[in-house]
């Protein structure tokens, strides 16, 4: 009975550092052009896996979702467009995607 116990809660913890390890790894951008919502993000370095159309994304006080992917750029839309400035520098990160009643 012992054994058992010890096996679940050395597989518990092994799962949990493999969730933590495999976490998305944030993207770097730089702000292209920003045309009402939308902004385009000239990627700096890989392009990571999560970084697909539909996927959410958040940044520095806002988050928004990827409309548009190429190998070196992405469109987002954000409510937050306003606050941004071209040739601004943004670290960003995977974000769930809410989806209201």
């Amino acid at each position: 009975m012992k054994k058992r116990i010890l096996s679940v809660v050395i597989l518990l913890v092994f799962a949990t550092v493999t969730a933590f390890a495999a976490a998305a790894a944030p993207v770097k951008g730089t702000i292209a052009s920003i045309d009402g919502t939308k902004v385009q993000i000239t990627l700096v370095g890989e392009k990571a896996d999560w970084v697909k159309k539909g996927s959410g994304v958040k940044f520095k006080g806002g988050n928004g979702k990827i409309t548009e992917v190429t190998a070196t750029t992405m469109t987002i839309t954000t409510k937050k467009a306003s606050d941004l400035k071209v040739g601004e520098t943004l670290t960003l990160d995977k974000a769930a995607i809410m989806s209201g009643c």
